[in-house]
């Protein structure tokens, strides 16, 4: 009881410094509103694997972390280095999960309201958009919180992102700035490589068409060498990701995943050989999957509604959009629109091809869904807003 008097008050004054100095515009109530929702989530993902499943990786990364003797890392760099930062949490809380649990969800929240800080700082016309996606999203909120790899990764995903954005604008880059860049980068590098990768393509492309944009026709050739240089050092962060081994990583995960689902997780998506040509054929059912499944027509546990209740929205608002843009013709920021739709569909291909699982699939596809949801909603949000005011 005593640790959890202490890590309340700790956590109460921590929420209050990142409300009084992280200032968004929105009303106060939704800020804890928001937060009590992921630290809800946090203890319900908990709850669900401690309950239901019985066993899986958040109770896992705990177990290690707590008793150090009962896990081998040598041949799991990435959970090795979860487990070290997940330990010095277990240690001060007592050994407690929860709340453990609590201080992951914390931090992801924190990132999340930073984000979307910086966001709505360049797009107030479109809090109300950014603060939903970001914030208020049932499957979003769950993925990226408690004991898991994801709640670090999307954290980091997300200050990356918004930092990048806010360079942009045009923007300077503060002391504060600059050391959650490096940290966010480096906890990407040591847990979720493919994210990394992702973010330096969308970094890249960003930059380049910003580039080919603004300079000269003789400059215009330095666009395309940011994006040479920027696949060029994707090459070097996993050795599994070389453009060579792509098709071998792929195939060998996809098999492995297959191996262990059930008939009726598994998605339609069996890569049959480590070949491109293999991999290029599956392309469009990876591409269908990553952006709208589990749609309402496929079979999942009851809580999977969720995901296809959230991905009928999306598909929705995604049409709506395209629509919207053939009969409006809006201003579009293009290089940033076609950095996002980059970094989004390589995922959205990636993902389903090497995770043809569905219990899987949702929770990697959360690294990208606030993105998608984001920018499938500008066009339908501008639209009704414009219809009431008239």
């Amino acid at each position: 009881m005593m640790y959890w008097i202490i890590h309340i008050i700790l956590l109460s004054l921590l929420a209050f410094v990142v409300f009084r100095f992280v200032k968004t515009g929105l009303p106060n109530w939704m800020f804890w509103i928001a937060l009590c929702m992921k630290l809800a989530a946090g203890v319900i993902l908990g709850l669900i694997f401690f309950e239901y499943y019985g066993s899986g990786d958040t109770i896992n990364f705990f177990e290690y972390a707590k008793n150090s003797h009962l896990y081998n890392g040598d041949n799991q760099p990435r959970t090795q280095f979860f487990v070290l930062l997940l330990k010095p949490f277990v240690t001060l809380s007592g050994g407690s999960y929860w709340i453990t649990s609590i201080y992951f969800s914390f931090i992801s929240f924190t990132c999340f309201w930073y984000g979307s800080k910086i966001l709505i700082a360049f797009y107030p016309h479109l809090k109300w958009v950014i603060t939903v996606s970001l914030l208020f999203i049932p499957s979003i909120i769950f993925w990226s919180s408690g004991i898991i790899k994801d709640s670090l990764a999307s954290a980091a995903l997300i200050i990356l992102v918004t930092s990048t954005i806010k360079v942009y604008h045009g923007r300077k880059i503060n002391l504060l700035d600059a050391v959650l860049i490096v940290v966010s980068a480096f906890l990407l590098y040591k847990i979720k490589h493919y994210l990394l990768i992702t973010f330096i393509v969308f970094g890249g492309v960003l930059f380049a068409l910003m580039l080919f944009k603004s300079l000269s026709r003789k400059w215009k050739f330095t666009s395309f060498l940011i994006i040479i240089v920027a696949f060029f050092t994707t090459q070097f962060i996993h050795p599994y990701l070389e453009i060579d081994r792509i098709p071998w990583t792929l195939y060998q995960n996809n098999s492995a995943i297959i191996e262990k689902s059930d008939a009726e997780d598994e998605l339609d998506i069996e890569i049959q050989s480590d070949s491109w040509s293999e991999i290029w054929s599956n392309v469009p059912k990876a591409l269908h999957a990553g952006l709208f499944r589990p749609s309402i027509y496929d079979h999942t546990p009851f809580w999977g509604w969720l995901h296809r209740a959230e991905n009928l929205v999306l598909t929705i608002l995604i049409l709506m959009s395209f629509l919207l843009w053939l009969k409006e013709k809006p201003t579009v920021d293009w290089p940033l629109f076609i950095a996002s739709v980059c970094g989004i569909l390589l995922l959205a291909i990636l993902l389903p091809l090497s995770t043809p699982n569905f219990g899987t699939l949702v929770r990697y596809k959360n690294a990208y869904m606030p993105y998608l949801f984001l920018i499938s909603s500008i066009l339908p949000y501008q639209y009704l807003a414009s219809q009431r005011e008239e």
